[in-house]
């Protein structure tokens, strides 16, 4: 039996998008016959407890205090691992040394060449899941399932010539869910009776409450609106006394079927993260605001094709103005409908080419 090792992180810096589609990659190579075990470090507001309540075993790194402000540092993402990029290595190493690794798979921003060349020597096949495009990597596999007007061009130069590159949506890691409420899945049209607002599991700064607020001005009481968080969302008793005060107005928390929620939804109101092609794929018309740096150009380019409405980055998104976009949103079915089924059409491929990649990862 093949043994796959998966090093990646969650906290409240990190949200926890990272693990999510790890544990869909990880459902997918159990069932092909491996046996997936995750390293991870105990940063607050990390996911240990969700993975091995997954049925994974989960080796756990010891929790650190952040680098010094002043450290050397060539990745803005570096602090997230809350070590030294080479004690992290030696961390894990001392995990896997004794083991027999066919296949580790690393997931985090922090991570570079210089920590995967270590490895080259462990592990038969590694693999690197990556969204940035911004440093070099030691890998045989890479995966990046983003779209940018570039995306077919982007690694050629970061990483071996050996690499096999698996780019685009049509590789995103989406759990079981999303491809039994596909099944059932319809292009929108109509009224907008149903809304679904979601911006992650985490959501520190609050978009989900500015959201909320956005849609309250309107005076709706005829949209039901369904908010989901996770447990880790700091602002969960703020979000009660509002939907306590308003009854189309639907809390529901740490929820493990989010694909019915998008299937239900005529609308959404989100993040531009991972969920974005959760989204997409069932054909669910979205309202997007970028709460990283790296969503930007995700977001734009999405835009750009009519299959999101991409409203700005956070810092600079207002809920007026949220307000009268989703208005406009509201009262055009023509606009709804065209981006549901180019959101559709855009993800269609999605059965095929996720096969062949997990065939490809196993081999």
């Amino acid at each position: 039996m093949m043994n796959a090792y998966i090093r990646v992180d969650a906290s409240l810096d990190i949200g926890t998008g990272h693990v999510m589609r790890c544990l869909t990659l990880a459902g997918c190579l159990n069932k092909q016959g491996l046996t997936v075990r995750f390293i991870c470090r105990e940063h607050p507001g990390n996911l240990c407890n969700l993975i091995e309540e997954n049925g994974f075993e989960v080796f756990r790194l010891p929790s650190c205090r952040a680098l010094n402000a002043n450290t050397p540092n060539l990745s803005p993402y570096l602090n997230w691992l809350g070590v030294p990029l080479q004690v992290d290595a030696e961390h894990t190493m001392e995990i896997l040394k004794q083991e027999t690794v066919d296949l580790l798979i690393i997931d985090h921003y922090a991570i570079d060449e210089k920590w995967e060349r270590k490895f080259k020597g462990i592990s038969k096949k590694i693999m690197v899941i990556d969204d940035l495009a911004d440093r070099k990597h030691d890998c045989d596999l890479l995966l990046d399932q983003n779209f940018y007007d570039d995306y077919q061009s982007r690694y050629h130069s970061l990483v071996p010539s050996h690499c096999k590159l698996f780019l685009g949506p049509g590789y995103a890691l989406l759990r079981e869910e999303f491809h039994e409420q596909w099944k059932k899945q319809i292009v929108r049209n109509g009224t907008v009776k149903r809304i679904l607002i979601f911006f992650g599991g985490i959501d520190r700064t609050n978009e989900t409450g500015r959201a909320i607020d956005s849609f309250l001005k309107l005076e709706r009481g005829d949209i039901q609106v369904d908010v989901v968080v996770g447990k880790a969302n700091p602002h969960i008793k703020e979000l009660e006394t509002i939907y306590q005060r308003y009854d189309n107005v639907h809390l529901h928390c740490q929820v493990s079927n989010i694909a019915e929620f998008m299937c239900q939804a005529d609308l959404s109101i989100g993040a531009g993260g991972s969920t974005t092609w959760e989204r997409c794929y069932l054909g669910l018309p979205s309202m997007v605001w970028s709460v990283a740096e790296n969503q930007v150009e995700i977001c734009k380019a999405l835009d750009k094709k009519k299959i999101i409405k991409y409203l700005g980055n956070k810092e600079k998104v207002e809920e007026s103005f949220v307000a009268n976009q989703l208005n406009d949103m509201i009262k055009n079915e023509v606009n709804r409908h065209v981006m549901s089924l180019l959101s559709y059409h855009f993800m269609k491929n999605l059965h095929v080419s996720h096969q062949m990649m997990i065939e490809e990862i196993v081999n």
